[in-house]
């Protein structure tokens, strides 16, 4: 429930060994009670990644799929649905040697989703690695944070959500997930957050995106849990609330949101700026380009290389003295 870094979870179903072919997979399949799990007109989908005794894969399927339905046919029930498309369950198979294992995803939709529509502004943050960077920088609910570079509120959306439910941030995606409750019953939420002070704040130079970042935050149930802003990276109104504690951000890099020769210009007044105005506090970010980290002239105080899109980046952490 609290995994924020991993896009799935899944669940093995059954385990079954001297399999030497496709039709003694066919065999073993057709005794597992899959009525207990698929409804009738239920759409699911088969991913098999299969080797050795079942070396195709596509044949493997389609014998899984046989079984499927002719245990419902056994049966008098009325069929579910394969649909690649749309599924409203996933099956995993994979086997090796004479191997072989059934799993099954316990949400139809990726995890990062979390559940609800959330629209990513210009180069948005993936909602995994915000996760990623919130456990580095050691951020717990409870504690005071800032991001000045919040584009459509990925980042303050997935710490929010670590302070509802009692940090379980899949709670919605598996609430919703008939195959969780079929295996392991109704999904129950924990304790909520009870403070009311705002403790997550957030601040863009785009007026768009702040107002993204706020129909994000109401569509994820958080909107009562941060605060946003209209401003600069290089300014911080006292007003806002936020004073000392962790800044956690994204910031825009060349390949990403501008030229490098402006974008570094950015980095040295922003870095600049939290000298200045952020004696105190912790900051840790994602480098999608490294290079431009010297421009800030900090001292790190830890790394992490992170692949970003396809690209070799950092995290990296800074203490402002």
């Amino acid at each position: 429930m609290s995994s924020g870094i991993s896009s799935g979870i899944s669940f093995e179903l059954s385990s079954w060994s001297d399999i030497h072919g496709p039709d003694d997979l066919y065999e073993v399949a057709a005794m597992f009670p899959f009525e207990k799990l698929l409804s009738p007109k239920t759409k699911f989908r088969i991913d098999a990644a299969t080797k050795d005794n079942l070396q195709d894969s596509r044949y493997a399927t389609y014998r899984l799929k046989d079984a499927i339905f002719d245990r419902f046919r056994a049966q008098g029930l009325e069929l579910p649905e394969a649909d690649r498309e749309e599924p409203e369950v996933l099956f995993y198979l994979r086997s090796r040697m004479n191997q072989v294992k059934l799993f099954v995803a316990l949400h139809a939709q990726p995890l990062q989703r979390r559940g609800h529509g959330r629209e990513g502004g210009e180069a948005p943050l993936r909602e995994t690695l915000a996760q990623a960077l919130l456990r580095f920088s050691g951020w717990k609910p409870g504690e005071a944070l800032y991001d000045p570079f919040c584009g459509s509120g990925t980042l303050l959306i997935e710490a929010a959500l670590r302070m509802r439910n009692g940090g379980w941030v899949n709670y919605k995606s598996l609430s919703r997930s008939s195959i969780f409750t079929r295996l392991f019953g109704p999904c129950k939420a924990k304790e909520e957050w009870a403070s009311k002070e705002i403790l997550l704040f957030g601040s863009d130079i785009s007026e768009d995106a702040i107002d993204l970042a706020k129909k994000n935050a109401k569509e994820a149930g958080v909107a009562d849990l941060i605060r946003w802003k209209v401003a600069s990276a290089e300014e911080l109104d006292p007003e806002f609330g936020f004073k000392e504690g962790k800044i956690v951000t994204n910031p825009p890099y060349g390949v990403r949101l501008g030229d490098k020769e402006s974008v570094s210009e950015l980095y040295a007044s922003w870095g600049d700026a939290l000298k200045k105005n952020f004696s105190g506090s912790y900051v840790a970010m994602v480098a999608g380009d490294p290079s431009l980290l010297g421009f800030l002239k900090l001292k790190s105080d830890k790394e992490q290389s992170v692949t970003i899109a396809k690209l070799k980046g950092k995290l990296v952490a800074y203490r402002i003295d």
